[in-house]
């Protein structure tokens, strides 16, 4: 009897210690989707994904040519009668180049085309609009119409269109609008309304919220009562865009006011540098999907919101930010997603969400691709992929972690930098968030690995002094897929890949976040990303420029400061005018603001998620080294927005520390 006591607990020991130990495995591997939101998605240095999109065979459907460069935007449509499908792809020139310099080419046009066998193969149409026609009653012709919608209600076909003016260009972009046309078959031929329906002079010299005048890339949505008019609003110069609309009572109008409903200018949390179009519609919902401009295009934010609060921004709900989409290794892919977003529609007679996505190829050309994935199941359990295209790109798990282990199972194409023990500020280098994590201050160890070998190295917070601690080709690379297994023990580390062991040596513990960085033009597959080691506080330093940039303001409006020792880094910006204001976002449970005094600057207020907190002076009789101004209570973990507004004076920023 005792004995089968002792074999009981025994049993239960044995069990127990398996059972917790795989519970240990299952929370500590990043490459899980149920970890999905442990890593950070921004959206200028972007973030994994777990999608489950499939490319179509015989991508590009269409790539640009000489004088037709860029075909970077498009609808993809079901006709919900024929079952075909529809593409309407916009041809830009290189860059958007406008027209008036040129008798023999015509404006940005569209053209149309067919699929009725579900994207296997396509057939040209030809142009939505004749070379020759006459848009409106005022003989208005040879504008460019790139940009449509189509849908369906009433027994017709309704689209909207963006138009510009024979003489459109970038110093006058006033000279455009919003069109309405009308058909009884989706290839046309489409009649278009007598006037424009949205006019860009309307806003010039009263713009809406002070900087928005121009209107573009419209969408239509039927309401059971009305119809709704959805249009990009952006600055000029670009650095900010809008989400705008209008409502009628007919889809051709008269259009009512232009209410505003999503951009950056907010006290609260929204990424910016988003661009909308289009929507698309399912089971009662808009969907919006949008892209960040940033130069690495990776990031992907879907907003949804029900058919009838659509005029309602406080009832838009964010569907996913960040892990929707990624991009491939293939040539026509080379930039990522390009020009504005994807355009999908869900079919459910099979589960299947169907999606146009621009790109650019390596020479520039724009290229239209068709990919799937199964709505219902739109994400993996396991693996996720990491891509940087034109710039890099950096993701990182939000808790300090005293590593004893990093086990990973990876493909690899270009070069990964595995990071950990990182304290480095974060910050961009200019409004089209270009980033560097070692331009300023770096601290952090890493392992850099490509096909060719790999390196290990440590910076110690001056880029001016970085050890490299040892490096190494490699015999036993695998196209398909590595093992890499990091494993420190009290300062003493050592690194196997493939099994075998690459360096055994000493490094100094100084516990932070763990993250992966991506060079220009790599892509990663992640299998496994399984973390050891105890959670230790951790805080992270964002930067003046993304507080910038996240509000929506022009660097001309600033004066930018390097190598200036007032600010805590060296780097910082001061407002040349009063009433300015600035905006950091973040994953965190605390923080800390920093900032410079002096006889300039005035007061200023300091909001939490559109909150009020305090009211602070940051006038000084001398100029005073940048130090902590306002120190938070502990706030709940997650995303926040702290905003701040200069009430008189100018308006220094630095940078503000959060604690994960």
């Amino acid at each position: 009897m005792y004995f089968c006591l002792y074999l009981f607990f025994l049993l239960v020991l044995l069990f127990g210690h398996q059972s917790q130990s795989q519970h240990k495995i299952k929370n500590n591997d990043y490459a899980l989707f149920s970890n999905c939101n442990e890593w950070t998605h921004d959206y200028a240095m972007g973030g994994p994904s777990w999608d489950m999109f499939e490319r179509l065979r015989d991508n590009p459907v269409f790539r640009g040519y000489k004088g037709r460069e860029w075909p970077v935007n498009g609808f993809l449509f079901l006709d919900p009668v024929s079952k075909d499908w529809y593409l309407y792809i916009g041809l830009y020139r290189e860059f958007y180049g406008d027209f008036k310099d040129s008798s023999t080419t015509r404006a940005s046009i569209c053209i149309i085309y067919k699929s009725s066998d579900k994207g296997n193969s396509w057939q040209r149409i030809g142009d939505l609009f004749p070379k020759d026609m006459t848009y409106f009653d005022d003989s208005l012709k040879y504008v460019s119409a790139p940009d449509v919608m189509v849908t369906y209600s009433g027994g017709k076909y309704h689209m909207v269109f963006d138009w510009g003016a024979k003489d459109f260009d970038w110093e006058h972009a006033y000279r455009g609008g919003l069109g309405y046309a009308e058909a009884e078959n989706p290839a046309g031929p489409w009649t278009v309304a007598g006037k424009p329906i949205k006019v860009d002079s309307q806003f010039l010299h009263h713009p809406l919220l002070g900087r928005y005048w121009r209107m573009y890339a419209g969408m239509i949505i039927k309401r059971k009562k009305d119809w709704v008019l959805l249009y990009m609003m952006d600055t000029q110069p670009p650095r900010s865009w809008a989400l705008a609309a209008s409502t009628s009572s007919r889809p051709e109008g008269p259009y009512g006011d232009t209410k505003i409903l999503r951009h950056v200018e907010v006290k609260t949390y929204y990424p910016p540098l988003l661009e909308y179009f289009p929507a698309f519609i399912h089971d009662g919902y808009v969907y919006l999907p949008a892209t960040s401009v940033s130069i690495n295009r990776n990031y992907q934010y879907v907003s949804r919101v029900k058919i009838e609060d659509v005029m309602t921004p406080s009832k838009y709900q964010v569907f996913n930010a960040g892990s929707f989409w990624h991009p491939e290794d293939v040539e026509n892919e080379y930039w990522g997603i390009w020009g504005q977003t994807f355009s999908a529609f869900i079919d459910n007679r099979n589960d299947s969400t169907y999606l146009m996505f621009p790109s650019k190829d390596k020479k520039d050309y724009g290229t239209i691709n068709i990919a799937k994935a199964s709505w219902n199941h739109l994400y993996r359990k396991r693996g996720f992929n990491f891509g940087a295209s034109e710039g890099n790109s950096f993701s990182f798990i939000k808790k300090g972690i005293n590593v004893s282990e990093i086990n990973m199972k990876f493909k690899l194409e270009g070069t990964m930098h595995l990071i950990w023990d990182f304290h480095s500020p974060i910050d961009i280098l200019n409004g089209w968030g270009e980033f560097s994590l070692s331009q300023n201050s770096p601290n952090y160890k890493e392992i850099i690995i490509n096909k060719s070998g790999w390196k290990i190295k440590v910076y110690d917070g001056n880029k001016d002094n970085v050890q490299v601690i040892d490096s190494g080709i490699f015999h036993n690379w695998n196209d398909n897929e590595n093992s890499l297994d990091l494993k420190g023990d009290n300062g003493r580390h050592s690194l196997f890949i493939n099994g075998i062991k690459c360096w055994e040596g000493e490094l100094q513990n100084n516990p932070g976040v763990v993250g992966i960085e991506l060079d220009p033009h790599s892509y990663l597959f992640d299998n496994r990303f399984i973390i050891s080691g105890e959670k230790v506080p951790c805080y992270v330093t964002y930067g003046f420029y993304r507080a910038l940039v996240n509000a929506g303001n022009q660097d001309s409006d600033w004066n930018f400061k390097k190598k200036d020792s007032l600010f805590q880094y060296g780097r910082g910006a001061v407002a040349k005018k009063d009433s300015s204001f600035a905006k950091w976002q973040f994953y965190g449970k605390r923080f800390n603001i920093f900032s410079p005094k002096g006889p300039l600057y005035g007061t200023i207020n300091i909001y939490l998620d559109g909150k009020l907190l305090k009211n602070i002076s940051l006038r000084s009789y001398r100029l005073r080294k940048s130090s902590i101004i306002f120190q938070s209570a502990a706030i709940s973990p997650g995303k926040h927005a702290v905003y701040i507004e200069s009430l008189d004076g100018l308006l220094p920023v630095d940078c503000i520390k959060v604690e994960l």
